[in-house]
């Protein structure tokens, strides 16, 4: 479990927000870091095919001079 501990003006619209929403003001933090977190990971993985792709185009740059 993660507490949270959030300045009381960002708390009051937080609640404010909820209120219009009809939500609850965890339930909106919770979205909020599972989109974040949900981000972050598409991110690492873009990053890491990028960097795939960059070692095989080496490989096989290394191995078209190995032929000649």
């Amino acid at each position: 479990m993660l507490n949270l501990q959030i300045p009381d003006d960002i708390e009051q619209q937080l609640n404010t927000l909820a209120i219009s929403a009809q939500s609850t003001a965890s339930a909106i933090v919770l979205s909020l870091v599972q989109d974040y977190v949900k981000q972050h990971q598409q991110h690492e993985e873009k990053e890491a095919l990028q960097i795939h792709e960059q070692l095989m185009e080496q490989y096989a740059e290394t191995f078209q001079k190995l032929a000649q």
